[in-house]
């Protein structure tokens, strides 16, 4: 099993990481480019945290900010999640193996730097999760900066990537830069609603639920590190 001395927690809102924070102790805090990072100690590792903020920029900068500020070992992303597989339901868990961008033309993707459709994430850390879930989806995440809250446009992204398991608004662009930094990743989702048009709704209802159930994963995942 790889060693990995210090891990990075990186999700888009304070929601999403908020009972990974009350449980780093030693904490010292950092502002670069405006926000927040919390360095520390979980669960006898180093770690160090962080809230993107949403949008596929934000997630991409403050990620590479964290790999060149805190050099972490691996990167952990936590967060929620809109389904887009009639067999991923309201709070299940679902693991990325490979991400990719659904508002990028593909040909941009394959054509330009770097070269690359879909983003994979790391097999050991992706099966470390797995393990502390009692049921978890894995399969492919599409990510964009558009919340999908109609059946018209789920429908629409599903006829271009009929196998995506969830749809966010980060994750490939975590995974894009980890990709390029050599930095082992996993990208774990909690579904709050079904990207329908009743989305707005369950989200609200499922966000603090959904939200702490894939943290509570990751606390116990990174426990188990070495």
């Amino acid at each position: 099993m790889t060693t990995y001395k210090r891990v990075g927690i990186l999700s888009a809102l304070p929601v999403e990481s908020g009972i990974i924070l009350d449980g780093i102790t030693d904490k010292t805090e950092y502002i670069h480019a405006g926000m927040l990072y919390t360095a520390g100690r979980l669960e006898d590792h180093d770690v160090v945290l962080s809230n993107c903020g949403v949008s596929k920029v934000n997630a991409a900068m403050f990620t590479q900010i964290m790999i060149d500020r805190f050099h972490p070992d691996c990167i952990m992303f936590t967060g929620v999640a809109g389904s887009m597989n009639k067999e991923v339901k309201h709070t299940d868990l679902v693991i990325a193996d490979e991400l990719t961008f659904f508002d990028v033309n593909p040909k941009q993707l394959e054509n330009c730097f770097p070269n690359t459709v879909r983003f994979r994430t790391d097999d050991e850390l992706n099966e470390m999760i797995i393990s502390k879930a009692e049921d978890c989806h894995k399969g492919l995440i599409i990510t964009g900066d558009r919340f999908i809250h109609s059946r018209e446009d789920k429908d629409g992204l599903l006829k271009a990537f009929p196998e995506a398991l969830a749809v966010e608004m980060e994750g490939c662009a975590v995974a894009q830069v980890c990709q390029l930094n050599g930095i082992p990743l996993t990208v774990l989702r909690c579904i709050t609603d079904l990207a329908d048009n009743d989305a707005e709704d369950s989200y609200k209802e499922f966000e603090r639920t959904a939200a702490e159930k894939s943290a509570e994963i990751i606390i116990k995942a990174i426990k188990d590190l070495r």
